[in-house]
């Protein structure tokens, strides 16, 4: 990717133009670390006018290391989500529900957090379970589909849960 970035610096005699190319650049700092498969980050809405299906929205997909972590660092944490909202990741081509082919004969594996360990607890296991699969750590990665994590329950609940689905 050649290109150049024009910035404007102030200084003490005005504002300067300064330009750096791709040739200024280290190396090191262009490469991309791409992984193994490409991913999906799902967004569910809670909209009560809409079906389930139309408020599951595909938000993005990425493949490198650099784009996930530029993803995950503009986007809510799970603790942060409004009542009724999840995120979902799961390998593209894979939507987040038992209806699509390659989850129907799957099971999966729930996590409860009590509702004091939300705050503490929650984001970092949703990171955890994320970088685990995406860099595919967990035995048997090819029969894992995705994870997901869901924002606040209801009123009556104590519990907030994430889980990882599989083939």
């Amino acid at each position: 990717m050649a290109g150049n970035i024009t910035e404007e610096v102030e200084g003490s005699t005005g504002t300067e133009t300064k330009t750096t190319t791709d040739a200024d650049i280290p190396p090191e700092f262009l490469i991309k670390h791409p992984l193994q498969n490409t991913w999906s980050l799902w967004f569910y809405d809670n909209d009560k006018s809409k079906t389930w299906e139309e408020n599951l929205i595909e938000l993005t997909t990425f493949d490198t290391v650099e784009d996930f972590w530029r993803l995950y660092h503009h986007i809510k944490l799970p603790s942060e989500l409004r009542q009724g909202h999840d995120y979902a990741v799961f390998k593209k081509g894979i939507r987040p529900m038992w209806e699509d082919d390659a989850n129907k004969m799957g099971g999966r594996w729930l996590i409860n957090l009590e509702r004091k360990q939300r705050n503490s607890d929650l984001d970092r296991f949703w990171l955890d379970v994320v970088l685990l699969l995406i860099g595919e750590n967990f035995e048997n990665t090819d029969e894992i589909c995705g994870a997901v994590v869901f924002g606040p329950e209801t009123l009556r609940s104590n519990m907030q849960s994430l889980k990882l689905e599989g083939s």
